[in-house]
C-alpha cells in the first residue's frame, strides 16, 4: 500500500516549478548587451621599409601572427572601436581602400564583409576574436583583427 503524499508537498511542487520556469524565461528574454568591438588593420611584411610611419603591433599580437603567418614585421595601420547593437551592422573605414561591415549576431558571433575600394574581398561569420587576411601584389599582407573590448582575457 502506498504512502499518502503530504498535502503541503502537493501545493509546493507547482509553485516551485512555476518559479523555476519564470526565472528561466526571464533569463531568455533578457536582452544581450551591445558589442564593444575593436578593429585593427595590420600590414605584414618581411622587410620594413624606411618610409613606413606606422607603429609595430604589440609583442603578444606579433607573436600570434608570426606563429600563423609567414611575415616577420607587423605594423598597425588603424585601430578603431565601435559599439554594435544586437542584429545591427556598422561600417568601419579602416583605410582609404579598406572598409568592413560588421553585424553583431549575438554570443560573440559577427558577420563580416571586407571591402577593398568597394569590392568584396572576404566574407564570413566568426566568433570573436578573429583575424581576416589577404595578400598584396608586393609580397606583403593585410590583416583585420576583430575582438571584443569586453573580453579582458584575450589580447
Amino acid at each position: 500500500m502506498s504512502q499518502p503524499v503530504h498535502p503541503a508537498s502537493r501545493r509546493s511542487f507547482p509553485a516551485l516549478f512555476l518559479l523555476a520556469l519564470a526565472f528561466h524565461l526571464a533569463a531568455l528574454a533578457a536582452p544581450l548587451p551591445d558589442l564593444k568591438l575593436e578593429a585593427k588593420l595590420i600590414w605584414g611584411a618581411n622587410s620594413r621599409p624606411d618610409t613606413v610611419k606606422y607603429n609595430t603591433v604589440d609583442p603578444a599580437l606579433a607573436a600570434t601572427l608570426r606563429r600563423n603567418f609567414k611575415w616577420t614585421n607587423y605594423c598597425e595601420i588603424t585601430n578603431l572601436a565601435a559599439v554594435i547593437p544586437l542584429n545591427q551592422s556598422r561600417l568601419l573605414r579602416l583605410s582609404d581602400r579598406c572598409t568592413v561591415s560588421i553585424k553583431y549576431l549575438g554570443s560573440s558571433l559577427v558577420a563580416v564583409d571586407c571591402l577593398n575600394e568597394g569590392k568584396q574581398i572576404s566574407k564570413g561569420t566568426n566568433a570573436l576574436p578573429c583575424i581576416y587576411s589577404g595578400t598584396n601584389l608586393d609580397d606583403t599582407a593585410w590583416f583585420i583583427r576583430l575582438r571584443s573590448l569586453d573580453d579582458k582575457t584575450k589580447k
